[in-house]
């Protein structure tokens, strides 16, 4: 789980903040305003101050919130004057909204508040669908309600262009008040204010709900509260029933409000819908006893727990808060239950986990044992954690004997809290701003930045207005650092200190605070730090320490004694069932055996007698998870065996991980593969989230030999000409090939061959093959010549037939191949022989073919690069669940869950299915992952859209493309490891948009799909979803709350701790840059964020200062100005897609290499460093070999670059290598094809 914070307010009304990964109260800083309530949720949190004004304060987001204001500026062309801006009655206005409805004039739009600020002036956007536009911006149609187009054409009447202007929020981490109800703020002051909302079905992301409670108890609705509105827009009256005065009010997370009114009675507002945020109506509830009166409740996702006026503490059962909104039932609940425990006040987490202040001794607690089977809990347990606390309180006279300081404490501050100010002089006034006599006078409105220790400002005015910073708790003192020791976060010195003693709260707020009961942070103790010292010091420890100690010298008395059991060989028999690459499982035993240092696994027939397949482990390449929802299934990948691919499946998800852990710990063995992998390694991630490892140090000491070559040794004895051999290497500059061989006594012609990949033409869906040969060496011996020839796309080009014959029939041979720079030196029996020049790229030879009447007995390659074979990999799993890893060679590894959590590797290993077995550095992780179905229905005359459709039809229940059947009841989870976390809902962020009811319509089925009804629409469709989660564990640290698309790593240069450059993309799209990150510190410090004109897809980074993204709309951008000290860069420079819109890109030295929408891979040529765009696309289709290297396939998905080599992944879930790489020839000439598993990403940035 991500770090959160709890806020608490103490009796004197200062807030502090508990953070999950801390053990530490902290006081946020005071600025002269002091609080009576908070509300917040997940970087949000409303207060009501002690002058009864609301404030907001924004805090831990590493992304500024920024909006884009927009104004199309319209124009129709006239007879006389061309475009003019003069428009027809009829038209739109000249600057408008997207379809014109609204007046977007510019100089009428304004900031929001004063709290927001412009960056820079207003903008032409010059792309449109992912292409460049002129410099003029303009976009032109026939007429405005048609399609604009970048070109004009001679029936184009009307044109516009798009105006674009970014303003920021600038008060992050600071209190900002709300603008009061009225002119004179004390004529109707707040009582009370709830956030929640933020889990609101089908609402749009960052939607939250704010309610509020006047002192006149009108309650009050705050429109338009979402995270890129932290304010709102203004407050709404909302009438309650006749004779209702409200007192306090709660929202849950998913929007259900309960209000508590003077009588002690409550109310629930019903209707509360995506559609309609304020609800419809409200439905009194009793409360829970006739002399009871409830005076304060909680709201969560699956309960509401209440305060009465004698203290007593009730839950409400029966509530599940996700279908409130359409059932009374689920919103109001069936009845009361009282619990144990005496509270002042309660506050209920969106996960529904309890916190409240003890009524009698003011200490905050925290309820135990809540789960969804389970939601009263068992028992409360006192949270106890020292308190930071300043001399400006009265608490600090508490006894001397409970308050303590630390020297070390007060000589340094957290590093992760010093102030960033931000702090500007704004020259716009805002609209909700209030107009009555604030703290400071309007004309007065300038803020500088103090010396030392600043006081805090307010963007927007009002009674008592404050600013604070924000407080970074992540920390405890450990990690304070000197240089932050004039930090003005907190007082002076002599001002503050730490002290432990039992604080008398008076509120806390959980709604920010994300916990789950499985993971309690370490601040759920029942004993304080006193305590366990003390328990340190006990006898009975004492005495177990001693007996402890003195048990080594007897266990030392038999070490020279022969082990009783004998270890280095075993058996593991179990059941299971097989596919040997037919349709079916079959029943059968497997057996694996382990011997000294080898392993064989047997596949045994039910009856244990006879087998039916059995291989080495040896063999195994990967070890792979491909279950299916209720079948366990793993496949064992042995590319060299047939089959090739062994598919097992196990009664149980238990049964499989023992299975896993055996294979992997014995194959781990084998190869001596223990602990962290090199810094060079590639990494992968399958469909199914699993993470593995392959690590190229053991293949590159195997090959490396003292002359820094590389060495691959065939023998070929005892086979047959024709013999092809792969060489995985090609024939670069420096690489040698050694044959040996006999010439036969009845040889007329031989033919040995150094063949490039065939090159695919493709013509009418066919493709014809074009062969490719390097070099071909023909001795004759009817002529006595050797032809030496080359061959380009099926053509053959001049032979050169000079010099001997030095092969006799019958008689032994030496041939050696030299490539070098210009030509094929090829010396035979150890005398050169002749020169071939090349007139292919040698290093796209990449087969030797031998025919003729010979025996070849040996073929030794050398090359000054390791020659790796991608079936010959061995593919190490560790623990973890990720939609994607990147790496880079200083052996720094970051990854992105399906949530978009970005996890950074510790440099363990072991974790997930082995869990602390052979693990080091595992940690929890959680990841989460939607279930989707689609609900189809056709349109007929008589019942209109219903369930029934034609018999060519999809399924009326079926994924995306409806070829499958899936009903909602029968998804099941893809192993114990998963758990449901939500029900079945309609999504209404479906790519195509919906109405209201969550349809979509088409044409047919196979159509486009829009939002609309229109008169041809017969079919319609509507996805539903449900989200599920997993918590495993793995050697990944959790970076952060901020959530990430994409990511990618690159060393500023060779120093062993060097800055690494990190650049990352936002769940929103923005571009960020992490400072401070390198091999000592692979977290880095803080997000910066890069301003970009469009929302951003996948982007890369790569040496000579390259940084290349991808846009939403398919347009790639290059970053320029990139120096050593400004590695942000300037600016982006738009660059043209290749006829389709770009989706994935991967930059490195080997070049810039892109997948676009058509599952083509495109290499961008001419790249250099005064024109660092490059000039042209040059597009790679997939060709047949990728086509059948498995099922489905279609084109690629993934690509991958590093130095020198390219890997991709298709869609269909194969690993492929580019071959033939060079400077003749940056796009290469052909593929590599390693193991067809369900792979979907692959990293190699840090090979070579």
């Amino acid at each position: 789980m991500p770090s959160s914070l709890l806020f608490g307010i103490n009796n004197e009304g200062r807030v502090h903040t508990l953070s999950t990964m801390g053990s530490m109260w902290r006081e946020m800083p005071y600025n002269g305003q002091e609080f009576k309530k908070l509300s917040g949720v997940p970087h949000f949190l409303w207060g009501l101050g002690g002058d009864h004004q609301i404030y907001v304060y924004v805090h831990g987001l590493d992304i500024p919130i920024r909006i884009r204001e927009e104004s199309y500026e319209n124009e129709r062309w006239l007879p006389i004057e061309g475009f003019s801006s003069r428009m027809l009655p009829t038209d739109r206005f000249h600057f408008s909204n997207i379809d014109g409805t609204l007046d977007r004039s510019i100089d009428k739009i304004r900031l929001p508040s004063m709290a927001w600020q412009w960056e820079g002036d207003w903008q032409l956007e010059l792309t449109l669908e992912g292409k460049p536009l002129d410099h003029n911006g303009w976009t032109y149609a026939v007429d405005f309600p048609a399609n604009f187009h970048s070109q004009k054409q001679w029936k184009s009447c009307v044109r516009r262009r798009l105006w674009v202007r970014t303003a920021k929020y600038c008060a992050m981490n600071s209190w900002c008040a709300i603008a009061p109800l009225h002119k004179d703020a004390t004529k109707e002051p707040f009582i009370d204010v709830s956030i929640g909302g933020q889990s609101v079905a089908g609402s749009e992301p960052g939607t939250m709900l704010v309610w509020a409670v006047t002192s006149h108890n009108r309650v009050m609705f705050r429109t338009n509260v979402s995270t890129k509105s932290p304010e709102g827009a203004r407050w709404n009256h909302i009438q309650v029933p006749p004779g209702c005065e409200v007192s306090q009010l709660s929202v849950g997370p998913t929007g259900l409000v309960w209000a508590a009114l003077l009588d002690g009675r409550a109310l629930v507002r019903l209707g509360v819908t995506r559609d309609n945020l304020q609800g419809v109506s409200w439905l009194e509830v009793r409360s829970p006893g006739d002399n009871l009166r409830i005076i304060q409740l909680s709201v969560g996702s699956y309960s509401v727990w209440a305060v009465t006026q004698d203290k007593q503490i009730w839950f409400r059962k029966g509530i599940k808060a996700e279908g409130a909104g359409v059932s009374e039932e689920l919103a109001a609940g069936s009845g009361w239950i009282e619990m144990v425990g005496r509270m002042l006040q309660v506050s209920v987490t969106s996960t529904d986990q309890v916190f409240a202040v003890g009524a009698d001794d003011r200490l905050i607690y925290h309820r135990t044992g809540i789960c969804q089977e389970d939601l009263t809990g068992k028992r409360w347990r006192a949270l106890r954690a020292p308190l930071q606390v300043s001399r400006a309180s009265s608490n600090a006279s508490i006894g001397r004997d409970k308050f303590h300081r630390s020297l070390n404490h007060l000589g340094s501050r957290p590093s992760s809290m010093i102030e960033q100010s931000n702090l500007s002089e704004f020259d716009e006034q805002s609209r909700s701003a209030p107009l009555a006599p604030t703290s400071l006078p309007v004309g007065d409105c300038k803020y500088e930045i103090q010396p030392k220790n600043p006081k805090a400002w307010s963007p927007v005015h009002s009674v008592g207005s404050i600013v604070g910073t924000e407080v970074h708790p992540e920390t405890d003192e450990s990690v304070w650092s000197e240089s932050s020791r004039d930090s003005c976060i907190f007082a002076e010195d002599e001002e503050m200190g730490w002290a432990e003693y039992d604080a008398p709260w008076s509120w806390v707020e959980a709604g920010t605070c994300l916990l789950e009961p499985s993971q309690l942070p370490n601040w759920f103790s029942d004993s304080n730090c006193g305590a366990m010292q003390e328990e340190f010091e006990q006898p009975w420890r004492n005495r177990i320490l001693e007996d402890l100690k003195g048990r080594l010298p007897n266990q030392d008395k038999f070490t020279l004694y022969e082990p009783a059991i004998d270890t280095t060989s075993w058996i593991h028999k179990g059941e299971a069932r097989v596919n040997l690459g037919t349709s079916t499982f079959v029943d059968c035993i497997l057996q694996l055996e382990w011997i000294q240092t080898t392993g064989t696994l047997t596949i045994l027939n039910p009856d244990g007698a006879t087998t039916m397949h059995s291989f080495t482990l040896s063999d195994i390449t990967c070890v792979q998870l491909s279950s299916e929802p209720g079948s366990p299934r793993l496949s064992i990948h042995t590319p060299r065996n047939y089959p090739p691919v062994v598919n097992l499946q196990f009664s149980s998800d238990t049964l499989l991980e023992e299975w896993q852990t055996h294979f992997a710990t014995t194959c781990s063995k084998l190869r001596d593969l223990q602990g962290k992998p090199s810094d060079e390694s590639i990494w992968a991630v399958t469909t199914l989230g699993d993470i593995f490892v392959w690590d190229p140090s053991q293949l590159e000491s195997n090959q490396l030999r003292e002359d820094d070559l590389y060495l691959q040794k065939f023998d070929l004895s005892g086979k047959e000409c024709p013999i092809k051999v792969a060489l995985h290497v090609g024939c670069s500059p420096g690489t040698t090939l050694t044959l040996t061989g006999c010439v036969g006594d009845e040889a007329d012609r031989l033919g040995i061959n150094l063949e490039a990949p065939i090159t695919y033409k493709s013509k009418h869906k066919a493709f014809s093959e074009l062969e490719n040969v390097c070099l071909h060496l023909n001795p004759r011996f009817s002529e006595n010549v050797v032809i030496r020839n080359s061959m380009q796309e099926g053509k053959w080009d001049n032979e050169e037939r000079e010099g001997s014959m030095p092969f006799a029939r019958g008689q032994e041979f030496k041939l050696l191949i030299e490539s070098t720079e210009d030509a094929f030196n090829i010396y035979v029996n150890d005398e050169k022989f002749t020169s071939f020049r090349h007139r292919l790229p040698p290093s796209s030879a990449c087969i030797l073919y031998l025919w003729g009447k010979m025996q070849p007995f040996k073929l030794v390659i050398k090359s000054p690069m390791i020659i790796v074979d991608p079936l010959e990999l061995y593919w190490k799993q560790l623990g973890g669940h990720l939609r994607r890893v990147e790496t880079c060679n200083a052996g720094i590894t970051w990854g992105i869950g399906y949530d978009h959590t970005a996890w950074v590797y510790s440099g363990g290993w072991g974790g997930g299915f082995s869990g602390n077995l052979d693990s080091q550095n595992i940690y929890q992780l959680t990841d989460s992952q939607d279930y989707r179905v689609y609900e189809n229905q056709r349109w007929n005359p008589v019942t209109g859209y219903t369930a029934s459709g034609l018999p060519t039809d999809r399924h009326m229940w079926s994924d995306v493309t409806g070829r499958q059947k899936r009903l909602k009841d029968q998804v099941k989870l893809l192993s114990s490891r998963w758990q449901w976390v939500s029900d079945w809902m309609v999504d209404f962020h479906v790519p195509g948009g919906v109405d209201r009811e969550g349809w979509q319509y088409a044409v047919d089925f196979p159509a486009t799909y829009h939002a609309t009804k229109q008169f041809t629409d017969l079919v319609r469709r509507r996805r539903w979803y449900r989200r599920c989660a997993v918590a495993t564990t793995g050697p990944w640290q959790e970076l952060g709350h901020t959530k990430l698309l994409d990511v990618s790593l690159e060393p500023v240069n060779d120093d062993p701790d060097c800055t690494i450059a990190v650049w990352a993309l936002a769940s929103g799209g923005q571009a960020m840059f992490r400072a401070g990150t390198s091999r000592s510190n692979p977290l880095g410090h803080i997000w910066e964020h890069i301003t970009t004109d469009q929302p951003l897809s996948s982007i890369s980074c790569g040496p000579f200062n390259q940084v290349w993204a991808t846009g939403r709309k398919g347009c790639a951008y290059v970053r320029v100005g990139i120096r050593q000290d400004k590695l942000e860069g300037e600016r982006w420079i738009c660059v043209e897609p290749p006829g389709a819109q770009l989706k994935q890109i991967s930059v490195n030295s080997v070049g810039i290499w892109a997948v676009d929408a058509l599952g083509r891979i495109n290499v961008r040529k001419e790249v250099t460093s005064t024109f660092p765009e490059g000039t042209h696309w040059q597009n790679i289709i997939a060709d047949p070999p990728i086509i059948n290297s498995a099922p489905h396939t279609k084109g690629f998905k993934h690509v991958s670059a590093c130095k020198t080599e390219v890997w991709a992944v298709t869609d269909g879930g194969a690993v492929i290598r580019r071959l033939g790489i060079s400077l003749e020839n940056p796009a290469g000439s052909g593929w590599d094809i390693g193991i067809s598993g369900n792979w979907q990403y692959i990293s190699i940035r840090a090979f070579r």
